[in-house]
């Protein structure tokens, strides 16, 4: 006798469906304790998440529980300077703005609120009708990710424009606008700051004699010995062609000439190889250092790093030079 064991069929589980995006999160600031409940269910049933504050503090404890997505404030007292500005203005941040939709009593008092420096602002004049306020709620939104968008875009445009395609150093426009940050932070906590001008030696014959791949390939390994001398707090930069920028800061003349020296002699010991070439590769270098205490400029510090470059220079390539005052006029082009 043959006992038939059912055959069990196996089980299709339905795929997992898509999570849905988080409800935009909307403070409402009632602190002038006006009867906003029909516009707060309104508010809740076209799909947020409304949390409601009667008062300052309870104010400040949900927006520091949770950073809403947008602000309708009824104010107690509003003045330039006021404590529920200060709030408002602490929820902002330069790459995503929390918008503001102010409840105001008459034109008059609209006027005043216009005049203040309240971020990213729209108005209702009371009593707030409620298809008015969803209204301008839907289109700060709307707004308010359009800004994001576009943060997120100018960071990637401006990692783009901030880095040398060629070495994976930073460019030049980006490592001026670091000197200058550099340049204020040593002159205000009055540290030093040192510059480094470094230049291949002979590389404009390198690219006569060879092929441009491979004074691309020349300037690829001298930028990775430069990323490999410099700490974390350093900046390494290409200013064009063969010449190359480092800024130390809080480094000494002697810590910024250890540098340079350990650099040069690294370099000096490189030979670069690619395809049927083959060259050793030299840098120059040229050495200026502010102390964070005297009356300069950050003129001053680029033009005399670049006189001890040229005097490095003349005195026979290979050299690392510090400034000291005595340096021959630069040769004009």
């Amino acid at each position: 006798m043959t006992t038939e064991h059912p055959v069990e069929t196996p089980q299709r589980h339905p795929p997992p469906e898509p999570a849905q995006p988080a409800a935009p999160v909307l403070l409402v600031m009632n602190h002038n304790r006006d009867p906003l409940s029909e516009l707060c269910a309104a508010l809740s049933r076209s799909g947020y998440a409304v949390q409601v504050a009667d008062s300052l503090a309870q104010s400040h404890r949900m927006a520091g529980e949770r950073r809403p997505d947008l602000v309708v404030l009824n104010p107690l007292v509003l003045c330039a300077g006021g404590v529920e500005l200060e709030l408002l203005e602490g929820l902002q941040r330069e790459d995503d703005p929390v918008p503001v939709i102010l409840l105001v009593d008459d034109l008059q008092a609209l006027g005043e609120a216009r005049a203040m420096r309240i971020p990213f602002r729209d108005f209702v004049l009371k009593p707030a009708q409620t298809a008015e306020c969803l209204h301008r709620v839907e289109l700060a939104l709307l707004t308010r990710s359009r800004v994001r968008g576009l943060q997120v875009r100018a960071r990637q445009l401006e990692s783009q424009v901030s880095m040398d395609f060629k070495t994976g150093l930073s460019s030049e426009l980006y490592m001026k606008r670091i000197l200058g940050l550099e340049w204020k932070r040593a002159q205000r906590h009055q540290n030093p700051l040192s510059l480094l001008l470094v230049d291949v030696d002979n590389f404009k014959g390198v690219n006569d004699s060879t092929e441009y791949a491979f004074g691309d390939e020349v300037l690829r390994r001298v930028a990775d010995a430069l990323k490999a001398n410099v700490r974390e707090t350093d900046y390494a930069g290409r200013f064009g062609g063969d010449e190359f920028c480092l800024l130390l800061p809080q480094t000494s003349p002697a810590e910024a000439v250890h540098t340079a020296l350990r650099i040069r002699q690294r370099i000096a010991g490189m030979v670069v190889s690619s395809g049927s070439y083959q060259r050793q590769v030299t840098v120059s270098i040229g050495v200026d250092c502010y102390d964070g205490r005297s009356a300069s400029t950050i003129e001053h510090l680029r033009r005399n790093a670049n006189r001890a470059l040229q005097e490095a220079k003349r005195r026979g390539k290979n050299q690392v030079w510090l400034y000291s005052g005595s340096e021959s006029a630069p040769q004009q082009a």
